[in-house]
């Protein structure tokens, strides 16, 4: 039964719960969620913050030393020395390995020890160890590490939207967020907060546009769930279509869009995964896409693309308090929840469906795996390109004498379904047969000005 309506005043009655959801939330070794997560590739960190000098680094609740050796292998180790618990941070770089400072063992990037030194002659001590050790993999400006058993290692995914359109230019980011990484990821499947956080409560941050609020659909994909916002922009309907892949990635497009000018994009201005260092912080990082399908009047700031800053307002705390206050950001609506966000606390509506099936899909996962099962979602690709689904359309499909929103809704469906269906033809190709479909639905029966709120439905 549901609460009875508590009185006006009565914070009193509001008694707080502190229960954690521990099993999304909690990411360290052994955990269910831990487990999980270790069974995908993440990015740990930008090639350009990797130095000549070990990098101490915390990932999934691990202390590590990321390194490359001075003959240019990656290599992630456990940070305590196997033989006395000595951080490797001050280890030293050697041709093939690290090199401890305090007796001399020597580890492999394998985490094999190469060396006992400080042991007698003909000492076989150090065929009986091998140091904790991480799978490495460097791409587009990105370190990623798979965590999880080595014996299961999946295929490196390659998104479609990192090889098409050419040329395309990737730029990677990082950015520092001090709370738990789902809460952090849940805006991706948060559409409607786009138009109230950036535009309506706040004052514009991107464009006008985001102001319209939109019909919101979330479709199960075999990646994950993708987000549909659609939004009438005058005569032009725009579709903004996010993915969520499982466990952690999202594609979103850009803040740009006017809602005025034509634009056909699938493909994405961001790609991005959030990595939890620990449960109460995580990194948002990943790559934004330069190119002219999806920027098509470059309006783009690579110069304001990198470490600790990204070329879209409200993702960091860099601006001063008061100014945040007055027109928050993402950075601030997400670390405002709290360390962890205490879900027994919430009360979802009907805008947070994709919420819902967000932790819905990551509490299946986890239960998969702890069942010894390999997760359903994502959809594994081999060694192939992966086809993802995010998508930034508007094109002029005028209001009629019906039922606007039903036309929004299915139109942003069509679409959508459009996308979806396409995942077998090759990329590059793919994108221009989904343009020719959705043109064509700009003067089909359904979409026509004329058209009944019963000719979508039959549609």
């Amino acid at each position: 039964m549901a609460n009875p309506k508590r009185p006006p005043f009565g914070g009193f009655y509001h008694p707080a719960s502190n229960d954690e959801d521990a099993e999304l939330t909690h990411v360290g070794p052994g955990t269910p969620g831990g487990n999980y997560l270790r069974r995908f590739w993440h990015p740990i960190a930008l090639v350009s913050e990797l130095k000549d000098m070990p990098m101490p680094i915390r990932v999934l609740g691990e202390d590590l030393i990321l390194f490359r050796t001075k003959s240019g292998k990656l290599g992630l180790v456990l940070r305590a020395c196997s033989h006395r618990g000595t951080s490797l941070e001050y280890g030293i770089i050697s041709e093939e390995g690290i090199r401890c400072a305090y007796h001399g063992w020597h580890y492999g990037v394998d985490g094999n020890v190469l060396e006992t030194p400080s042991e007698p002659p003909g000492s076989r001590l150090r065929e009986s160890l091998c140091h904790g050790a991480y799978r490495t993999h460097e791409h587009a400006g990105l370190i990623f590490t798979y965590m999880g058993p080595p014996e299961e290692t999946p295929d490196f995914p390659i998104y479609d939207t990192l090889v098409w359109p050419e040329p395309n230019r990737l730029v990677p980011y990082k950015l520092d967020m001090p709370c738990n990484w789902l809460q952090v990821h849940e805006n991706a499947a948060d559409p409607i907060h786009t138009a109230y956080l950036h535009s309506i409560v706040t004052g514009v941050q991107f464009t006008p546009a985001f102001s319209a609020l939109p019909v919101l659909e979330f479709i199960e994909t075999p990646l994950g769930l993708l987000s549909v916002a659609t939004r009438r922009c005058g005569e032009n309907i725009w579709v903004r279509a996010s993915d969520a892949i499982l466990p952690n990635v999202a594609q979103f497009g850009t803040g740009f869009v006017d809602g005025e000018r034509e634009k056909f994009a699938l493909c994405a201005a961001f790609t991005r995964w959030i990595v939890p260092r620990d449960n109460t912080h995580c990194w948002v990082i990943g790559v934004r896409h330069l190119n002219r399908v999806i920027d098509p009047y470059d309006q783009s700031k690579p110069d304001e693309i990198g470490l600790g800053k990204i070329d879209l307002m409200g993702q960091t705390d860099e601006r001063p308090y008061r100014d945040r206050q007055k027109s928050p950001g993402d950075w601030d609506a997400m670390v405002a929840q709290g360390p962890i966000a205490i879900r027994k606390n919430e009360h979802l509506s009907s805008t947070d469906i994709g919420i819902a099936q967000m932790r819905r899909q990551i509490r299946n996962g986890i239960r998969a795996v702890a069942s010894g099962a390999t997760p359903s979602q994502p959809k594994r690709y081999n060694k192939g390109i992966v086809p993802t689904y995010n998508n930034e359309i508007v094109l002029k499909v005028p209001a009629g004498s019906g039922d606007d929103a039903a036309i929004l809704r299915a139109f942003g469906r069509k679409v959508c379904d459009l996308v979806i269906g396409s995942e077998s033809v090759e990329v590059g190709t793919r994108q221009k047969q989904i343009e020719q479909s959705v043109r064509s639905l700009q003067t089909s029966e359904a979409f026509a000005p004329s058209a009944k709120k019963e000719a979508l439905v039959d549609g």
